[in-house]
């Protein structure tokens, strides 16, 4: 047994079997279970909520990624978007570990409909993968169940319904199983699986790839530690020593691969850096614990008062929920075997914990600002909250054990009769219909709208205005159909490019505006006067073009204006 593996190794059993059907229930209760408490969203899945901005965008980048492996695989990250800048495609977490979905269909309402797919297969995805961990680590079925139904509809996860790059989080649980399989029961190619599946998180985004990339270093680095103590060192297998190796440089390869263009985004713009200042502005602070998410069905009105005065409220709500940690609480303190495992799991809860307050506390201050400053990667997230996701898998498995400790305890210390053999089965199940309340958000279908969705002209480089924040990302959707070439933008920062054009641009159409579109070498420019409305292109189709050498044109309620040389001058009609 090799020295990961005696880390590995359960005080109490080795790794359970689990056939194929348990599987296979296992991925429908998940379906189940997402279907129900994303009712509204099944069946709205052409629509939109009311908050849309990151949902556009993100429905974008899966179109993006599967057009771009199609039509231009050695161009992948120069997208259509932000012309004519480089690598665009990276100025944000690009969700590259969902590309598959992209191939499927074509244009705004299949890009809606792929995203809505994609965000309940994470659901699906994260229960499963919870659940197997659980399986792992000794649970009953019934138990591994809530752990997974605890990570994969945690409450904190509706503050980050439009987030895919967080929600897209099941291989963190699935990479933890197929690690401690393998290394339980020789089998190397579980253990590669393992490696692989951690370099899927991150190409999912760095956001979570990263810190699960220092976490497996961190039970390493533990697993060699136990190793050199154990006496005498237990056999290592020389399979087992190969998979391992040939997995860690899958994940470190990859994650170099993919962090270069990352890394020269940084390089040319300066504005893309995360300062401490800027996520200093996104740590929560400590009473964070106490909040949930507007949109939590049971906690979210009667947290408004904790959320008040947040900087960021919206992605600060961290309650984990109460059934949660009470479960935790009787997982850890009930007797049973592998106590050093929740022991561990524990501390894995209050580290990540910890972590995920950011720079919000002094202790933080220097713990996190040790990371930001000297570990590499880390200053990819913005947001220290989104760690509370490894927070929420610890309190999961954690709550499976109370529930299985709860289930067992059939008389009490004191002798009293035994609870009824189907009512303890039954505990379970009941407090997994509890976890599975408190996950629960206000969605209806009120709030769910038909996308608005407009053809736009093929030919490009082309400016669209108005421009800036929801403006540009809506064009962008639309742009799914086809992906002209376009000037605007919506990613985790605004370049110097486009915050500049957004005030140079306000006088468009005159002969400073044309220039300087010329200069950059755009082709057209498309008005949109039923969104301009109190912008500073309102009334833009009514200006004199006289003498600046446009073609005008009206397209389906878009006034294009063409800034080739020689185009026929004239007013739309």
């Amino acid at each position: 047994m090799s020295g990961v593996e005696a880390v590995a190794a359960s005080p109490s059993a080795e790794s359970p079997r689990i056939p194929g059907r348990e599987l296979a229930g296992i991925t429908a209760l998940g379906c189940l279970f997402a279907v129900l408490l994303n009712l509204s969203l099944v069946t709205h899945i052409t629509k939109v909520p009311a908050d849309s901005a990151d949902r556009f965008f993100q429905s974008w980048q899966l179109a993006w990624n599967g057009h771009a492996l199609l039509s231009q695989p050695l161009d992948f990250l120069q997208s259509n978007a932000f012309w004519p800048l480089e690598d665009s495609a990276a100025f944000s977490d690009g969700l590259f570990g969902f590309t598959p979905a992209g191939l499927i269909g074509r244009g705004p309402e299949a890009a809606l409909v792929r995203y809505n797919l994609v965000f309940l297969f994470c659901a699906v995805a994260a229960f499963a993968g919870a659940a197997l961990l659980g399986r792992e680590l000794g649970l009953r079925l019934p138990a591994a169940v809530l752990a997974g139904a605890a990570f994969a509809f945690a409450p904190f996860r509706l503050a980050h319904l439009n987030h895919l790059h967080v929600l897209g989080s099941a291989p963190i649980p699935l990479c933890l199983f197929l690690l401690l399989r393998g290394y339980r029961q020789q089998r190397p190619g579980l253990v590669f699986a393992g490696f692989v599946v951690a370099a899927w998180q991150v190409m999912i985004g760095f956001t979570l790839g990263i810190p699960l990339a220092y976490l497996l270093a961190l039970l390493g680095a533990l697993a060699a530690i136990r190793w050199w103590r154990t006496d005498p060192r237990p056999a290592v297998s020389r399979g087992v020593i190969k998979a391992t190796v040939a997995g860690v440089a899958v994940l470190v390869l990859w994650s170099g691969f993919q962090a270069m263009p990352y890394l020269e985004v940084l390089r040319r713009h300066a504005e893309a850096r995360r300062t401490v200042e800027f996520v200093e502005f996104y740590s929560p602070p400590l009473r964070a614990y106490l909040a949930a998410p507007p949109d939590s069905l049971l906690w979210g009105r009667a947290s408004e008062a904790v959320r008040q005065g947040m900087t960021w409220a919206p992605e600060m709500a961290l309650f984990p929920g109460v059934t949660v940690v009470v479960l935790a609480l009787a997982g850890l303190a009930l007797p049973g075997a592998g106590r050093r495992w929740r022991l561990g799991i524990a501390l894995a809860a209050l580290g990540s914990g910890f972590l995920a307050l950011g720079f919000s506390n002094p202790p933080g201050r220097a713990v996190y600002g040790l990371l930001y400053h000297l570990a590499p990667g880390w200053q990819s997230s913005r947001t220290p909250g989104r760690l509370f996701t490894f927070t929420s898998l610890a309190l999961a498995l954690l709550a499976g054990m109370g529930a299985q400790a709860l289930a067992r305890r059939r008389s009490s210390p004191a002798g009293e009769p035994a609870l009824p053999s189907r009512l303890v089965l039954a505990v379970p199940a009941v407090l997994t219909v509890l976890v599975l309340a408190e996950g629960a958000g206000r969605s209806t279908a009120d709030s769910f709208a038909d996308p608005p969705v407009r053809r736009l002209p093929q030919a490009g480089p082309q400016m669209h205005l108005p421009s800036g924040g929801f403006y540009d990302v809506t064009y962008m959707f639309w742009s799914t159909d086809g992906f002209p070439l376009m000037v605007n933008g919506y990613s985790g920062f605004t370049p110097d490019l486009q915050r500049s054009l957004q005030t140079e641009l306000a006088g468009f159409p005159d002969l400073q505006t044309v220039e300087r579109l010329r200069e950059l070498g755009v082709r057209s420019v498309v008005l949109h006067p039923d969104l301009a409305a109190g912008t500073p292109w309102e009334g833009s189709e009514d200006r004199p073009v006289e003498g600046l050498g446009l073609g005008v044109s009206r397209q389906g309620g878009m006034v294009v204006f063409e800034l080739a040389e020689g185009a026929p001058e004239g007013r739309a009609p």
